[in-house]
């Protein structure tokens, strides 16, 4: 386990944030955020309830839920909402408990993608069947 500590006074940060928690740590926030554009969808508009979503990272399961938003006010004043997908994995779908429930934080929209708040997480959701589709296979 590595130990990451917050840097002295006018010592560098080696590490840049990938979230608000890690900027909350110590982790260097350059203060770059995804915004989604005027009259773009958010969120809530491109991944509902019922969809199937994987992470760029490996994980993901079927959406029980989308909240948000919630506002980040950046270091530049300017407020930056973001929302957070709940999922469940697949497999537990339909007999899952509150135990089961996963959670992506700081999720954007930008040009039809789902990505994090801050530009320095390359992280990105995708969107597959509903599951429906998953359950019939695909024959709806």
């Amino acid at each position: 386990m590595q130990i990451r500590r917050k840097p002295r006074p006018g010592q560098p940060c080696l590490h840049l944030a990938h979230s608000l928690y890690s900027a909350e740590l110590g982790a260097h926030d350059p203060g770059r955020y995804r915004l989604t554009p005027p009259c773009a969808p958010d969120v809530p508009a491109l991944v509902q309830p019922g969809m199937t979503v994987r992470t760029s990272y490996g994980t993901g399961g079927i959406v029980i839920a989308v909240e948000g938003p919630t506002i980040h006010r950046g270091q530049d004043g300017r407020d930056y909402p973001h929302f957070t997908i709940i999922y469940v994995p697949a497999k537990r779908f339909g007999r899952h408990s509150a135990t089961d429930r996963c959670w992506i934080n700081e999720c954007v929209a930008v040009g039809g993608r789902i990505l994090m708040l801050l530009e320095a997480n390359e992280d990105e959701i995708f969107v597959e069947a509903g599951a429906d589709e998953i359950s019939t296979g695909g024959e709806v």
